[in-house]
């Protein structure tokens, strides 16, 4: 039996080991380590930079240096060098949960809204909690790493989903506009929603045990399922400027996407969550005005849709006007609404109706349904 020197992989302190055990407890921070990791770790420290080893040429690395480098480049917000300075660090140690912790978290500044590698983060996780020395405490950083991320992603969606200046310019263009969703803007707004199933990929992976018995998680649920309802209906804003809707289908899957989202939570969580916001779907849509205006957000048609929430739906005649109207205008702007004749028409006409709104004192200012 013999003493020799090692380095706690869980604190880092020097400490001294029998070299016949195959474990042993770091009289530093009280935590338990395989010997033989212990001992490879000091084999490869060296105290300065240019530092050789035992043999005269082989190059001993700090692994401490790499990981403190890892986690400035993390701080200073870049990825790249965050990830090389960690994989330095798993080349020697493939078992150091504190690389593969920097790891998942350098990945994120890496990504695009395209790919945000949450596959790979996931991985990292998976894997800083396998090495752990105290794989609880391990959990608990990387499910919260988890969930914020989550949270963040679904955020980042929301606002570009919300950016529309593009759209409302392509909507004044006319009629051109209403094939929006199919001919372009359907594949950016799919990009942005694929990075809430991106979020429900990492809330996934957090175990609804842990959800059930840390409060501090389950509130933070509730901020991802609002954060997605925020999302939903930025979406649908969206799909208001030319006119557009979604399929019943689109509206059930976000439904089953808000229940995995609080799946785990408590029942006075869930309380706190308006499921319904999910269904809003543009029911108020003035196919008509939109097609003939260009855009769903302009003078006119708010001066119409204020004329249909205060006066038509006060009335039973009115009500029964609207459901009608909501009936067969998207079928008429589908067959006729890229036609001259129909925009000149239905423009002349509305152009008229519009005018004496005005007159009469209903406003065409920025309008929002009721």
């Amino acid at each position: 039996m013999a003493i020799v020197l090692a380095i706690c992989p869980q604190c880092g302190a020097k400490i001294e080991v029998e070299d016949t055990h195959e474990a042993g407890i770091c009289q530093e921070c009280g935590t338990a380590f395989v010997t033989e990791k212990a001992v490879n770790r000091y084999a490869i420290y060296v105290a300065s930079d240019n530092s050789t080893g035992s043999n005269g040429n082989a190059p001993v690395i700090n692994i401490d240096n790499f990981i403190k480098m890892a986690r400035n480049a993390i701080n200073a917000g870049n990825g790249k060098e965050a990830v090389n300075y960690a994989n330095k660090v798993l080349e020697v140690d493939p078992e150091s949960s504190e690389a593969w912790l920097l790891k998942m978290r350098a990945i994120e500044y890496v990504g695009t809204i395209g790919n945000p590698r949450v596959t790979e983060a996931i991985s990292y996780g998976d894997n800083a909690i396998k090495y752990a020395a105290d794989p609880e405490k391990v959990m608990s950083e990387v499910y919260e790493y988890y969930i914020d991320r989550a949270i963040a992603l679904v955020v980042i969606a929301t606002s570009h989903l919300r950016d529309v200046a593009k759209i409302k310019q392509l909507a004044s263009i006319g009629v051109s506009a209403m094939k929006g969703v199919a001919n372009g803007d359907g594949e950016v707004r799919n990009l942005y929603i694929r990075l809430s199933m991106s979020a429900l990929m990492l809330k996934l992976k957090v175990d609804e045990k842990y959800i059930n018995e840390h409060e501090d998680m389950q509130n933070k649920l509730v901020l991802l399922a609002k954060a997605y309802l925020e999302m939903c209906e930025a979406d649908v804003e969206r799909l208001k400027i030319y006119g557009s809707k979604l399929l019943p289908e689109a509206i059930t899957s976000r439904k089953t996407t808000l229940e995995a989202f609080m799946k785990g939570a408590p029942e006075e969580k869930l309380k706190e969550i308006d499921g319904k916001r999910v269904e809003n779907n543009n029911e108020g849509n003035c196919y008509i005005a939109t097609c003939v205006y260009g855009s769903y957000d302009c003078p006119q048609v708010w001066t119409l849709r204020r004329f249909r929430d205060y006066t038509l739906s006060g009335t039973c005649y009115g009500r029964t006007f609207i459901k009608c109207y909501y009936a067969i205008s998207p079928t008429l702007v589908r067959w006729f609404g890229q036609t001259k004749l129909f925009r000149f028409f239905w423009k002349s006409c509305l152009d008229i109706m519009v005018r004496n709104l005005n007159n009469k004192g209903i406003d065409n200012t920025e309008y929002r349904d009721k």
